[in-house]
């Protein structure tokens, strides 16, 4: 494995690109320089392994994005960085954590400097977004792939999926189909737009998850379509849920149906005890965020109500 070596300057002066280590040096190192102090990173890359500085439990999650299943190749390559990195951190906001850092691993079939210059920027982008350093990594040759472990500090209570009760309110953050709709727009124009820009450059709920995280009694991410992971989240905690697609709100009605089956949306799933739903609608609100109810926890399984056509779901192995 090859380790980032970090350094002092970030100028991007031409070098001589003869191997990964000099790749490395100009585009990969010193990301996030200026956070690993407050993040609690003692050391980040230049040696084995990077070193942090952890009281408490950490939270720590890894997603990989291969072209062609992810990302269009024809995608730019700021974008492709920074949403490589987002959908991991989607994972730290479901547990309602707060990001301190990621290692990044990418294979590429060959050497673009342009391409890596965009690249670069999308890592920046998101860095400066979250404060989040970048400590380390591998680099090798072969299919463009990205592979993508982000490190994060947890609330007080860390939010899971397995622990929704019977009579819970099953609440969604936001509208579902950004990622449909985005994707379908960029096929169609090749351009960052309003309508693209939620595919391209999805937002990790960091915020949204650590607002809840008091108040829920579990959560999940949504990336891989609603009634997937709603799905994930009823067998871990053995309750059942009665789930009214009439309240899912979607990005686009003349595409419901694809917007509730495609995923790639970066929204929070979560159940809340009725008694604390007033109070958690009430914050929410104070911070001009919204909290859509949609369904109910009970039962013993999955049951969908005004569902007008055979609801699919995504499955990375069909």
């Amino acid at each position: 494995m090859v380790e980032w070596a970090q350094l002092a300057y970030l100028k991007d002066t031409q070098v001589n690109i003869s191997s990964e280590f000099s790749i490395i040096k100009k585009y990969l190192s010193g990301i996030g320089a200026s956070y690993l102090n407050t993040n609690g990173i003692n050391l980040a890359g230049g040696d084995d392994c990077a070193v942090i500085a952890a009281n408490s439990k950490l939270l720590i999650s890894t997603d990989t994005s291969v072209v062609g299943v992810h990302f269009l190749k024809s995608m730019p390559a700021d974008s492709i960085a920074y949403r490589s990195v987002a959908i991991a951190l989607s994972d730290i906001a479901a547990m309602g954590g707060k990001p301190l850092a990621f290692n990044l691993s990418l294979a590429m079939p060959k050497f673009n400097p342009d391409w890596m210059k965009a690249f670069k920027r999308g890592l920046q982008k998101i860095s400066r977004e979250f404060k989040l350093p970048l400590i380390g990594g591998d680099l090798v040759k072969g299919p463009l792939q990205i592979s993508v472990t982000v490190l994060g500090r947890p609330e007080k209570k860390i939010l899971q999926r397995s622990n929704a009760q019977s009579g819970d309110i099953l609440c969604l953050s936001g509208a579902v189909g950004s990622g449909y709709i985005g994707l379908k727009e960029y096929k169609r124009s090749g351009e960052l737009n309003n309508k693209t820009k939620p595919y391209l450059f999805p937002s990790a709920q960091i915020d949204y998850g650590r607002m809840i995280a008091s108040f829920t009694s579990s959560a999940i991410d949504i990336s891989d379509g609603i009634i997937q992971d709603l799905s994930h989240l009823i067998s871990s905690s053995g309750v059942g849920c009665i789930l009214d697609l009439d309240k899912v709100p979607v990005v686009d009605k003349q595409y419901v149906k694809q917007c509730l089956e495609f995923g790639d949306d970066y929204q929070l799933l979560f159940t809340v005890p009725p008694k604390k739903l007033l109070a958690l609608q009430d914050k929410l609100n104070s911070c001009k965020k919204k909290c859509h109810t949609i369904g109910v926890m009970g039962g013993k399984k999955l049951i969908l109500t005004n569902n007008n056509g055979s609801i699919k779901n995504w499955d990375h192995f069909q």
